[in-house]
């Protein structure tokens, strides 16, 4: 009789819909014991990290047609993913289409998925007519080859090599430098990364059981060694204030102490050191000023506060799926909800995730929170290092951290005993993936979690998205409305004008009118905050000859350059391809190069040129993607503007999310239907929203009266108009109604299929091809293209799209999508894929048309 095999489901990051058989180490008893593990494994030539997510049916040596692989390695003591993680990512895999192995390795941190390298080494140096002869002949492999000449002494990877190259492959290259001996190729596997360990310094038990006997010491060491009298008063402080003994390394910071000190008063056994785990992503505020004024958990709670309090807190107790969708106003209070539904989890000895949208651009809520739980909370970001989000990782894993903000991504946070989990500001588009796959809603993710997870969940928001508010009017979520401001504070008082109007009576100054500058002056004077609100950056839309009508366009894309004038250069925002500002232009010569339209640096420029006119000193402030690249630059210009060091705070939509100061009483956007005309059919949805929370940021104080001011060309738009007044609800029976005439979510999931390629024949032959896989538009889909894009050609690649609208009263559960779809492209990667195309295949899609 055969041995029996035992044989594990490994899923691995290769784009592939199934999962690979392999066979554990000899001896292992239980294949279940490695569900959720992660192990190192072969791959043809590769050695990559996979998740073992099922056991495999006991196989006989006489079962297998070919001989299975051997696991390499188990990376993992215990599992990385839980059972109910496995099921999430499972269901992200298949509702997203994407591939199991890729959305496992997109919840860990990048230090968790080692694989094998290959890299590059040049080992013979061309002389410089060899190097020009083979420029003429081949000048892609010279120029590999130059790029290596150019860091000789140094492996470089093929990614690296690629990208630099600006080409999808230099295999060939790659083959013929290697056969004639020009250089090496070998490689290597990743290290696991393993915890940062640093040294801790703890005092001698019998100096802290005796009071009397360490101020003795103290005495002492103040007399003979001031320098290990401040090292080991640093460390009483530490002890004393966090409970926990130091870092050796913060405190010989702290102090300027160096190690001969140290070990003074180890030698004389005063003190002791220890090892431990150093966690990176640890911060204290204790070196910045913090934007949270107070203890926000000990403010009395409204009634309706209170109301929504309670029914979240019910939910909680019951450890059942509970979706809620909570509706209030701008300036509402719905954080001090979210803190007694979080103090109340902690308490129950649950776990809380706390989503937000882009959570480097919100430091004013992370403060509000880290004042009530200090110390208790792990921050999931894009702008953590590596190793920062490594230690963050496993701070929450093994159970340490039981508090989690974060971005999109934090969704696949692996907490334990999940209780809560709070999606703040549920609207937001960013919490949408747009790349690499796979491309999840982190909201809806969320909610498919939290029933996994059998836990609550609440969604907040002053304007709700149509989908989720559509699901609460459909019984899916419980709504919860919170329709007055807190701390008695009212909104504000709104004004439109109408600048298309303005224009013609000589009102306008620039891009102001001159009713809002009269009102920036009045509260420069008052000493009061005003933001202003552009969703534009850069200094002007674009620049156009006055005497031929050119426009500079982008060389990879088919947008025209927005001029940044601070650098004097031209930039793509989609591409990032910059030139210098051209003075003439390259068709006639022409020297007059009219600046069309404006962004956040003219709006800066104009109003403080308008203001030294007026003879008013003031300080402007600038916050958008521009200003705020650096690490800590928004928490720098928040604080400034908080402190009132920044009379006047110029931004992007960063200016509308989050912010809550009690010293702005003005707010204008300047042009409010920017948004409007875009060809993306919830352009009405997102300038209600825009307007409505930008307008939320003014009069938040009850002693001090807000005022906005929204500067239009359609003041008549009932986007614009349901936002002036306030009224979500007439704006979503409107828009509602406009969405269920055209099959548009929420009555349908809105599916974006994206081909590209460098080459425009390729990119029609190959998307022509995929249309006639699908079926034809009927009762379940609605199939619409090949299309040519608003915007042909992006980053050097022509594309063209399909859209596939699943109407969601036919197919509820997204199975028919599901099958055609998987079906078609399994049909194309077996009988026309290439990698001269690419395809992209977006569910739920945020894409632009």
């Amino acid at each position: 009789m055969d041995n029996l095999l035992n044989c594990v489901q490994v899923a691995l990051p290769v784009p592939v819909f199934h999962s690979f058989s392999y066979l554990l180490p000899e001896g292992t008893e239980s294949e279940a014991d490695y569900i959720g593990k992660r192990v190192l494994v072969p791959f043809g030539k590769r050695t990559l990290t996979g998740v073992v997510i099922d056991k495999s049916s006991s196989l006989t040596l006489s079962d297998t047609k070919f001989k299975l692989k051997h696991i390499i390695e188990i990376l993992d003591d215990s599992p990385a993913f839980s059972a109910s993680m496995l099921e999430f990512t499972k269901w992200m895999s298949e509702y997203y289409l994407a591939f199991h192995g890729e959305t496992l390795k997109a919840a860990l941190p990048q230090g968790l998925t080692p694989q094998s390298q290959i890299v590059v080494e040049t080992c013979f140096i061309p002389s410089d007519n060899q190097l020009g002869e083979m420029k003429k002949r081949a000048p892609k492999r010279a120029a590999l080859l130059d790029e290596l000449l150019n860091h000789l002494g140094r492996v470089l990877t093929i990614g690296y090599l690629e990208k630099k190259l600006q080409t999808d492959s230099i295999a060939v290259q790659l083959d013929w430098l290697k056969k004639h001996d020009f250089i090496k190729i070998n490689q290597f596997v990743e290290n696991d990364s393993k915890p940062v360990i640093k040294q801790i310094a703890n005092i001698d038990s019998k100096l802290l059981e005796d009071e009397n006997i360490l101020r003795s010491v103290f005495d002492s060491l103040d007399k003979s060694a001031p320098k290990q009298a401040l090292l080991l008063g640093s460390i009483y402080v530490h002890l004393a204030n966090d409970g926990d003994a130091p870092f050796v390394s913060d405190v010989l910071r702290e102090t300027r102490t160096n190690r001969q000190a140290l070990n003074g008063l180890i030698s004389k056994n005063y003190i002791n050191l220890s090892d431990k785990v150093y966690n990176r992503s640890a911060k204290s505020n204790d070196d910045e000023e913090t934007l949270s004024t107070r203890d926000e958990s000990k403010l009395p709670l409204t009634n309706e506060q209170q109301f929504c309090t309670d029914e979240i807190i019910n939910a909680i107790d019951k450890s059942e799926y509970s979706p809620f969708l909570m509706h209030g106003i701008t300036g509402s209070g719905k954080t001090l909800v979210y803190i007694h539904a979080i103090k109340h989890t902690i308490n129950c000895g649950k776990s809380v995730l706390l989503m937000v949208p882009e959570i480097s651009l919100t430091p004013q809520l992370i403060d509000r929170f880290q004042r009530i739980f200090p110390k208790r909370i792990s921050v999931l970001h894009s702008r953590m290092s590596e190793g920062e989000r490594l230690d963050s990782w496993r701070s929450i894993h093994s159970g340490e951290s039981k508090f989690v903000i974060g971005a999109r991504s934090a969704v696949f946070a692996p907490l334990k005993n999940l209780g809560l989990i709070i999606i703040d500001e549920e609207h937001e588009q960013s919490y949408k993936q747009e790349a690499p796959s796979p491309r999840y809603q982190g909201r809806d993710s969320a909610v498919m979690r939290a029933k996994i997870e059998n836990c609550t969940i609440v969604l907040g928001s002053a304007t709700p998205s149509m989908e989720s508010m559509f699901n609460a009017k459909s019984g899916k979520y419980k709504l919860l409305e919170i329709r007055r401001r807190a701390d008695g504070a009212r909104l504000p008082i709104i004004k439109v004008v109408n600048t298309f109007e303005m224009l013609k009576t000589g009102q306008m100054m620039g891009a102001f009118s001159k009713e809002l500058f009269n009102d920036i002056k009045d509260r420069v004077e008052k000493k009061e905050g005003t933001i202003l609100f552009q969703n534009r950056r850069g200094y002007s839309v674009l620049i156009e000859c006055a005497d031929c009508a050119t426009i500079p366009m982008c060389k990879n894309c088919s947008v025209s350059l927005t001029l940044h004038k601070r650098v004097n250069q031209l930039r793509c925002h989609y591409c990032g391809y910059v030139v210098p500002a051209i003075k003439s232009c390259s068709v006639c010569g022409g020297t007059k190069m009219k600046e069309v339209g404006s962004g956040t640096q003219r709006i800066e420029e104009e109003l403080s040129d308008l203001l030294k006119k007026n003879n008013i000193e003031a300080r402007i402030s600038r916050m958008d993607m521009d200003t705020t690249r650096k690490r800590g630059s928004h928490r720098s210009i928040l604080t400034s503007f908080a402190a009132g060091e920044t009379d006047i705070l110029v931004g992007t939509q960063m200016v509308a999310k989050g912010l809550d100061f009690e010293r702005v009483t003005l707010v204008g956007a300047l042009h409010a239907d920017l948004q409007l005309f875009m060809p993306d059919f919830r352009a009405s949805e997102r300038t209600f929203q825009l307007i409505t929370q930008v307008s939320g940021r003014s009069g938040r104080s009850a002693s001090a009266p807000g005022e906005v001011i929204i500067q239009t060309n359609h003041p008549e738009n009932s986007a614009i108009s349901n936002a002036i007044n306030n009224d979500y609800d007439k704006f979503y029976e409107a828009e509602t109604k406009c969405r269920l005439d055209a099959l548009f979510p929420p009555y349908s999931r809105f599916i974006y299929i994206e081909f590209s390629s460098k080459y425009e024949d390729k990119v029609i032959e190959h998307s022509d091809y995929f249309s006639k896989k699908l079926p034809k538009s009927n009762n379940y889909i609605n199939v619409i293209g090949p299309n040519i894009p608003s915007i042909e050609r992006l980053k050097g690649y022509y594309r063209r799209i399909i859209i596939v609208k699943s109407i969601k009263s036919k197919d509820p559960s997204g199975r028919y999508y599901k099958d055609i779809l998987s079906k078609a492209i399994e049909l194309y990667k077996t009988e026309k894929s290439t990698n001269l195309v690419y395809i992209l295949v977006d569910i739920d899609s945020y894409s632009q048309i």
